[in-house]
């Protein structure tokens, strides 16, 4: 995977970003409130990451240290598989390899 995760509006995806706090998911109709941590992360798994690739993601970004930037991306992966209709973003990942 490259580094490059597409700013709002650049993606190919069933996802459309609206800066770093909203995200439509043109599949379900719905509308998603983010914080800019989570937007990026979801970005990436969007253009292509792993979620196992988030932890490095976020110290690259963020400068974490590794247990932070594990622990945050541990607890968005939880908050995602849990959200109806976004979970099945990892379905999709999944279906690539």
């Amino acid at each position: 995977m490259s580094n490059h995760i597409p700013p709002a509006g650049e993606s190919a995806s069933r996802l459309r970003f609206y800066g770093d706090e909203f995200v439509f998911d043109v599949v379900s109709g719905m509308f998603f409130r983010l914080n800019p941590a989570a937007s990026y992360m979801l970005r990436a798994i969007d253009s292509g990451a792993s979620p196992s690739e988030l932890p490095q993601l976020l110290v690259q970004r963020y400068g974490l240290d590794n247990a932070t930037a594990t622990r945050d991306a541990q607890l968005f992966i939880n908050n995602l598989a849990a959200m109806e209709p976004l979970d099945r973003l990892f379905d999709a990942k999944a279906g690539k390899s």
